[in-house]
């Protein structure tokens, strides 16, 4: 996840751009927070729809930091991930532009905590479930610095380009000579505040494996006619160098929606295992 505590931090956060606000006065045991994604048109695909990387990148973000707050002064590293995307916003208006997310922690214990997610548009209609579990752990120099409630903050957009392109640009996506196998190359960005690959980002890449695999073609761009409408995804260990690959199979079909296993190793880290992944994805053409 990456952190929020410092609006001078340059990453994955200024490109999201989401406003994140703790409700209650900051003493609850079991955090409540709500954030507000803005959701910049470099960021959603032609109909003004969040794809599933983007989705899970706020999701973890906002569930991290939450489950954070209830760790305090320790902090967490996002262990399991599961999204369940709404059928009826797949497709037409529904499910389009603003997204607000409600994260409530359900459960801290000695060692992990347990957030749920729940993420609808600017008409209240849902677009998503999600439930994390995050590792209690403590940090090199501590977790990040928060006033608690924690308040939105306006981040300064960076003027290198790169912050208004599209995801795959962003994330420094390419595809691989065959369909099913995606890389992202770690730029310093796309770190968080510890130096290790954003949990996000992982999403990003094996969102694009599993899409290029069941569109028999390799791309790593937006696919209109393909979504990941269910995700679980398990982080085994941090990616460092790069660049970073996903690679995904088939693991059977029923009508549109195509199940796949998806494979995130570090290439640069003697093929480190970093994160597996069940996916379905819907042909939507």
């Amino acid at each position: 996840m990456s952190g929020f505590g410092s609006p001078a931090e340059i990453g994955v956060a200024q490109y999201l751009l989401m406003m994140i606000e703790e409700i209650g006065d900051g003493t609850a045991a079991l955090p409540h927070t709500v954030g507000h994604f803005p959701g910049t048109a470099n960021t959603l695909d032609a109909d003004g729809r969040l794809g599933t990387d983007l989705l899970t990148c706020i999701i973890d973000s906002i569930g991290g930091m939450t489950s954070g707050l209830a760790s305090l002064p320790d902090w967490i590293v996002t262990t399991n991930l599961m999204i369940r995307r709404a059928p009826d916003a797949l497709t037409g208006a529904r499910g389009t532009g603003e997204l607000t997310l409600d994260t409530h922690v359900l459960r801290r214990g000695r060692s992990s905590v347990v957030t749920r997610v729940e993420v609808a548009d600017s008409d209240g209609a849902a677009v998503a479930t999600s439930w994390m579990s995050c590792a209690i752990l403590t940090p090199a120099n501590g977790p990040p610095p928060f006033n608690r409630p924690v308040k939105p903050f306006e981040r300064g957009v960076p003027t290198d380009p790169i912050f208004a392109a599209p995801t795959h640009k962003f994330f420094n996506l390419s595809a691989a000579q065959t369909p099913g196998e995606a890389h992202l190359s770690i730029e310093q960005r796309l770190r968080n505040p510890w130096g290790i690959l954003h949990g996000g980002s992982s999403a990003v890449v094996l969102d694009a494996a599993a899409r290029s695999l069941v569109l028999g073609r390799s791309t790593v761009e937006p696919t209109p006619e393909a979504i990941v409408t269910d995700l679980a995804v398990h982080y085994l260990s941090p990616g460092r160098v790069g660049p970073i690959v996903a690679t995904a199979t088939s693991a059977g079909r029923r009508g549109p929606d195509h199940l796949v296993r998806v494979e995130v190793r570090d290439r640069g880290a003697d093929d480190r295992l970093m994160a597996l992944a069940m996916t379905t994805v819907r042909r939507l053409d």
